[in-house]
């Protein structure tokens, strides 16, 4: 059976067009600020993702919402498989994931406010993934969310995700806390 599913242009040097297979895929645009996306098969490799709007030194208070909400690029259907949160201030504090559907930017609270979410974007939420037990690693942490999957439609090809911190944190300068994820994509059709 052939693979070919189209063309993409070739190595300017030679000019022309190249097959499009499985063995030449097209080639993955990042965009600048976007975080690292690898492709394998189904699988889509997201991260690390720096949680953006996070004052350094600034003391958050358990429930707080830590950070501005952000958004990554994913599949526009699929399961987040495995969600990681990267705790480089080695703090070991409960975290939980707030995901969004659609931009909830106008319903959820500011950074270092208590987290609180409009009634009209409670319907926007597509789960919370928490993150509860983590591996200690002398000069930081890593939780891995068990609440997993975490199924998914996004229209715009976009989730959003808003963090909420459940104890009291400092984040250090130089110690922001990231997460990476897998996601499973599916087919609409």
């Amino acid at each position: 059976m052939p693979t070919a599913i189209g063309w993409r242009p070739a190595d300017p040097t030679r000019g022309g067009f190249d097959e499009v297979d499985d063995e030449n895929p097209l080639p993955v645009y990042v965009p600048p600020g976007q975080p690292p996306l690898v492709v394998q098969g189904r699988l889509v490799f997201i991260g690390p993702v720096i949680v953006p709007g996070i004052a350094a030194a600034d003391a958050l208070d358990a429930n707080d919402q830590m950070g501005t909400v952000f958004s990554i690029a994913v599949p526009l259907a699929g399961a987040i498989v495995k969600a990681v949160y990267h705790d480089l201030d080695d703090e070991g504090i409960g975290k939980e994931l707030w995901i969004f559907r659609n931009d909830p930017t106008a319903g959820v609270a500011a950074s270092d406010a208590a987290f609180s979410l409009a009634d009209g974007q409670n319907v926007n939420v597509v789960d919370v993934l928490t993150f509860s037990t983590f591996k200690d690693a002398a000069n930081n942490q890593v939780s891995v969310s068990t609440d997993v999957p975490c199924w998914y439609v996004a229209p715009a090809g976009r989730l959003w995700l808003a963090v909420k911190t459940v104890g009291a944190d400092n984040i250090a300068a130089d110690a922001m806390p990231s997460l990476s994820f897998v996601i499973e994509r599916y087919d609409l059709g």
